[in-house]
């Protein structure tokens, strides 16, 4: 059983007992050293004082598991002491038992049975194991009778510890069961006082809020009332206005049927334009087309010109073998004496004729110079208008999806006319419909003057009833407080 008071004990008996250990270790392996000329072999003494030291260490990480460590540090380290003091030359440790009764004593502070009775049998094994193992060691601390009247006291300490526990525990049950069952009463007396409490608070400020809601009451009923009064003149003039707006209902709707005429005529106008420009595309393009033949034929005649500048040149280069032949013709005509006239005159006509055909050909090369200049030309400016007209076609092209982006807009435009006119025929029964209400809203507030009236009267009333209800709750705070002071006097 662990009880919450013995619980928050542990900590504290946690320490005394590492204090206890530590103290006992280092004051045992000085006296034996100083008083009993002790050697290496008695440094076993702060074999406790690590142990206890280590388990400080890990305390947090054991928990509860700490109390039984620091309960078997001191037999267990007593027992190896006693062991390894069996040589002749070590004195006997008489203080071994005592420091095993102390330490039962001291766990008597947790309140816990099984830590009690774990030291014990700890205590017992151990040390009964270690004296069979090396019995002349425990053998210096007392002879054989000496360990069963030790061994006596020492189950007799056990169960006066126990018995005390056991009591220990049952009385701190019944004090903290009693405790319990007072502090539950108190805190239920506490309890029913700040319900009491808060009960009459609320009721006082309820009624502090209804007094002043009562005069809010009256106070707005009079203001709903001149509110009522201002509202009714605005409703009438609100019908006055509504009146006028049906009046000029009727000039909207006229303007926004013109509008939408004339939006349609715009929208038939842009079609037909749309439809020209689509005709004047398609002629731009067919003279597009028509330039291109053009250029195709002005470059072919090109061309040709340039082969007859071949022929020509061809022709030139037989007259000139020709008149180079009538030459030697004539030179050999020339040795051949009068045999060789007539093939001489021969000679010359063809030289002349040579000559001729020469002359005829600058002349033929002059006018066909002239020529390739004037289609080189042609074809330049050909190419120049034919680049115009694929500007011109684009530029078409730009204005023709242009007119279509405003035949597009117009007919958007076509339809929300159409739409602004469904509305408006809206607009007029909503206005129609406005009015009626409004009609029905001035008889509903003459109607509510006459109820903000009587709720004025009803408003008064009740606040003389809620004057009287914060008196008692007034009563009921007074009597509340004494309540708690004799709680608090009691506690």
């Amino acid at each position: 059983m662990q009880l919450k008071s013995m619980k928050n004990e542990e900590k504290l008996v946690n320490n005394i007992m590492f204090i206890y250990i530590l103290g006992v270790g280092f004051a045992g392996w000085g006296f034996v050293m100083v008083l009993l000329n002790g050697g290496i072999r008695e440094c076993i003494f702060l074999l406790s004082l690590v142990c206890a030291v280590v388990t400080k260490i890990f305390e947090k990480q054991l928990g509860s598991r700490a109390k039984y460590v620091y309960a078997c540090i001191p037999p267990v380290i007593g027992a190896i002491t006693a062991a390894v003091s069996n040589t002749n030359d070590s004195a006997g440790y008489v203080c071994l038992t005592h420091y095993y009764f102390v330490t039962t004593l001291l766990l008597v502070s947790y309140y816990e049975q099984k830590l009690l009775r774990v030291s014990v049998i700890v205590t017992v094994v151990v040390n009964a194991g270690m004296m069979i193992a090396f019995p002349a060691g425990f053998l210096k601390l007392h002879n054989l009778i000496g360990w069963i009247f030790t061994g006596i006291v020492y189950v007799i300490l056990f169960v006066a510890c126990s018995f005390i526990t056991h009591r220990t525990i049952t009385l701190f049950a019944v004090v903290e069961e009693k405790g319990q069952e007072v502090e539950n009463v108190l805190n239920s007396v506490q309890t029913i006082s700040n319900r009491l409490y808060a009960v009459g608070t609320s009721l006082s400020q309820a009624s502090e809020n209804e007094s002043a809601a009562a005069e809010e009451l009256a106070a707005t009923s009079e203001q709903l009332v001149e509110n009522s009064n201002i509202l009714s003149t605005r409703t009438d003039e609100s019908m006055t206005n509504l009146g006028e707006l049906s009046e000029w209902e009727g000039v909207v709707t006229e303007s926004v049927e013109k509008v939408e005429a004339t939006s349609r005529d715009l929208l038939d106008k842009s079609m037909e334009n749309e439809k020209l420009l689509n005709d004047l595309h398609t002629i731009n393009g067919e003279v597009s087309e028509s330039m291109k033949l053009t250029t195709d034929i002005a470059q072919k005649l090109s061309d040709a010109v340039q082969e007859i500048g071949v022929t020509l040149s061809l022709i030139s280069d037989i007259s000139s073998s020709t008149n180079l032949l009538a030459l030697n013709a004539s030179i050999e005509a020339a040795r051949a004496g009068e045999a060789g006239r007539g093939f001489a005159v021969v000679a010359t006509e063809v030289g002349n004729l040579a000559n001729s055909t020469q002359e005829s050909l600058k002349v033929v090369e002059s006018v066909i110079e002239r020529v390739q200049e004037n289609v080189k030309e042609i074809t330049i400016q050909i190419e120049e208008n034919s680049s115009k007209l694929g500007t011109q076609n684009e530029y078409f092209a730009n204005v023709f999806q242009s007119m279509k982006d405003m035949t597009a807009l117009l007919n958007v435009s076509v339809s929300a006319i159409g739409t602004m006119g469904e509305t408006y025929s809206k607009q007029a029964e909503v206005i129609e419909r406005t009015v009626s209400i409004n009609q029905t809203i001035a008889e509903s507030i003459r109607n509510e003057n006459e109820q903000f009236n009587s709720i004025n009267a009803m408003a008064e009333s009740n606040a003389n009833d809620i004057t009287q209800v914060a008196a008692q709750a007034s009563a009921i705070n007074e009597m509340v407080d004494e309540m708690s002071r004799l709680l608090k006097r009691e506690g």
